[in-house]
């Protein structure tokens, strides 16, 4: 019988939804979708609902953004008005070293 080799390395690590590349859970800012459509940052890392992770860095959130990684992250469809409230919350938390969220449009 053959064994299931883990995609992640450390039990400690999850999938930036920009970059697509593994990050240390702590490096890492998530965002949790709840059934009933909320979408707020969740600063502990221990809310419900589904939850996806983002690196820090304005580059990442545009890079979710324009591959539609919200949606596909958070394994429903995430509505405009949801997202810019999303894309609001995130300005506080990303680190504009890069990139700019004028971008998006």
């Amino acid at each position: 019988m053959l064994k299931r080799r883990r995609r992640k390395g450390d039990r400690n690590e999850r999938l930036c939804l920009g970059c697509r590349q593994l990050r240390d859970k702590r490096n890492l800012v998530r965002v949790a979708a709840f059934r009933d459509g909320r979408v707020i940052i969740d600063e502990a890392k221990k809310l419900g609902g589904r939850g996806v992770y983002v690196c820090p860095y304005a580059d990442c959130v545009i890079a979710a953004t324009k591959k539609r990684g919200w949606g596909h992250g958070f394994k429903r469809p995430i509505d405009a008005k949801t997202l810019n409230e999303l894309l609001s919350q995130l300005k506080r938390h990303i680190l504009w070293m890069t990139g700019d969220l004028a971008r998006l449009c």
